[in-house]
């Protein structure tokens, strides 16, 4: 269900809004191979009419699961925006949209959400990344050794005897 907040009686007063947003909701079509939401937007926020504009401002907080970009290790972290304010206008280009007498800020809250995600997750500050060898019982390492393959190639030697002239 969207976030939809009833326009008339916010001329009134200003209004609190706390609630979740569903992940299908806020999250809808967004993907990404290191960063997954699992846990709804959680959101309480304070509403008001700025001319005709809303200023919203409060916080917005969620849970990610997400794959470490130097080891890959899955872990979890807490999105969280204690700060969240935006000036949303009601006329224009950027208009939040308006159905009948309720705007819709469900895009302002899943934008805002999306710039705060991590680009390069780490599990830790200090993360070291994957090992330096491959393990003995890797498939990989078999015909390897630590100067090269076992037959003594490299493989740039097919490279080298290509003439460009």
């Amino acid at each position: 269900m969207p976030l939809l907040i009833n326009l008339q009686l916010l001329r009134q007063k200003a209004q609190q809004v706390t609630g979740e947003l569903p992940v299908a909701e806020f999250a809808e079509g967004f993907q990404d191979d290191l960063v997954r939401f699992v846990a709804p937007l959680h959101h309480d926020l304070e509403i008001r009419y700025e001319g005709e504009e809303l200023f919203i401002r409060g916080l917005l907080k969620t849970e990610l699961e997400c794959n470490c970009s130097r080891c890959l290790k899955t872990f979890r972290l807490r999105l969280e925006l204690p700060d969240f304010a935006v000036l949303a206008p009601l006329q224009g280009e950027e208009a939040v949209p308006i159905e009948g007498d309720f705007a819709n800020l469900t895009s302002l809250l899943r934008e805002d959400s999306l710039l705060a995600l991590p680009t390069a997750p780490l599990c830790k500050p200090d993360c070291r990344g994957l090992a330096v060898k491959a393990p003995a019982r890797d498939s990989r390492s078999r015909d390897l050794s630590p100067a090269g393959p076992a037959d003594g190639k490299s493989p740039w030697d097919a490279l080298e005897q290509l003439k460009l002239k």
